[in-house]
């Protein structure tokens, strides 16, 4: 039985050597370590510290073992240490930041850990120490660092904000210069090609009034009154068509600059429809019915126009834009049928606005031409020695939109044209 026992003994001798083998190991691991290490016991009294630890409070190691966390911070009471002493062994560690004071009167800011250990059956604390002056004085320099590069990218951000608006800016004033130098190309081919289009289409009249002034002076008292006559009439028409040039080129231009107002007024769309024929020399004949509405014949040279009513109830519409819609209308129906056509002169009211639609049997318009059918000089390509100068419908386009109303073509190429204007009653 002592035999056993003194082998027990001697496995607990050898058991305390290697602890205190590790123990020294470990001493001499923490006295190469930059941090400051102490090892208290739970009453605060110091059982080892590295040598961080003895140039940190300005004590030797001797003086160390015999003093308590007390002696170097005397807030640490006993009172305040029991306190973090259940914390330490509950959570099995502490950490606080705290301003430490050396014996010079220097103060640092340091950040202390204390972990809880269990050696040979005692209890200790392992605090370890570490300077975070340094630390927080580097944050502050790289804080301030921040600050500046923020700054400094603010004002590249500003920069580049500017230069950006600014070549915004002169790209906008690029695009609109570019847009006036277009826009003043195309007013100076439109010029070209009106003073052009002006020109001849005055030549053919102007020469027919020449030539038959000439011939009337010349032949007066030999003519017969018949022969008289017709010289007469192609003065007259050649008159109108000078007339009726000026009248639209005068339109055109009032509208263009912005100068042309719709002032609507009552009429009868019906009674104002017989004027503009009367006016066309497209005299009415006898009337007739029909299944809708009433329907007047009128004659104009060898083409026959029909007035169709199907509402005359009066209506408020500006005359003076209307009448040059219907007669250019009428006048290209007229125009482009063949001799002994029939056109179709169709009013009515529909969705609170009135319609007015001039239906032909003539030449028709090809798809191609429909895309610019309204644009200022554009003459179909079927139109072949047709006489006319291409600003008709684009005027009738304008005057269309005064009214705020709409203007739609149907069309099938040699077999006829139907022109509906529809325009909202004010």
């Amino acid at each position: 039985m002592v035999f056993g026992n003194n082998i027990l003994e001697q496995r607990n001798y050898q058991i305390r050597l290697l602890l205190e083998e590790k123990l020294q190991h470990n001493k001499s691991v923490m006295n190469c370590m930059a941090d400051a290490i102490f090892w208290v016991k739970p009453d605060a009294q110091f059982v080892y510290a590295n040598d961080a630890a003895c140039s940190l409070v300005k004590y030797s190691r001797q003086e160390l073992l015999s003093m308590t966390m007390h002696d170097i911070k005397p807030d640490f009471s006993l009172e305040v240490w029991s306190k973090h002493w259940r914390s330490i062994k509950q959570q099995g560690y502490l950490y606080f930041e705290s301003l430490y004071q050396t014996q010079e009167g220097e103060k640092l800011l340091v950040e202390i850990t204390i972990t809880y250990l269990e050696y040979n059956s005692q209890e200790y604390g392992c605090i370890l120490i570490r300077h975070i002056s340094q630390r927080q004085q580097a944050s502050i320099v790289l804080q301030k660092v921040n600050q500046v590069l923020e700054c400094k990218v603010q004002q590249l951000l500003a920069e580049l904000k500017d230069v950006n608006q600014q070549l915004c800016r002169e790209k906008v004033l690029r695009q609109q210069v570019e847009t006036a130098l277009e826009q003043e190309k195309l007013f100076t081919e439109h010029r070209a090609h009106f003073f052009s289009m002006v020109s001849h289409e005055l030549r053919t009249p102007l020469n027919i009034i020449s030539l038959s002034t000439s011939l009337l002076k010349r032949h007066l008292h030999r003519w017969t009154e018949e022969k008289k006559l017709q010289y007469l009439q192609r003065l007259q028409t050649a008159v109108e068509q000078v007339s009726q040039l000026m009248d639209e080129i005068f339109i055109n231009g009032k509208a263009e600059v912005g100068k042309l107002k719709f002032e609507p007024k009552p009429l009868n769309p019906i009674q104002f429809c017989r004027d503009i024929l009367t006016q066309m020399n497209l005299h009415e004949s006898n009337a007739t019915y029909s299944n809708f509405g009433k329907v007047d014949n009128a004659v104009a040279l060898q083409h026959t126009v029909t007035l169709i009513n199907q509402d005359d109830s009066i209506v408020c519409l500006d005359k003076k834009l209307l009448e040059p819609i219907l007669k250019n209308l009428l006048s290209n129906a007229v125009k482009y049928s063949p001799s002994g056509g029939t056109i179709d002169l169709v009013v009515s009211r529909q969705d609170g606005k009135v319609i007015f639609q001039i239906k032909d049997r003539g030449i028709g318009i090809s798809i191609a031409d429909r895309q610019r059918l309204f644009k200022p000089f554009h003459r179909g390509a079927n139109v072949v020695e047709i006489p006319g100068n291409g600003l008709g419908l684009a005027l009738v386009k304008k005057l269309v939109d005064l009214h705020g109303g709409q203007i739609n073509v149907i069309s099938d190429v040699g077999v006829g044209t139907t022109f509906t204007v529809a325009l909202p009653l004010s």
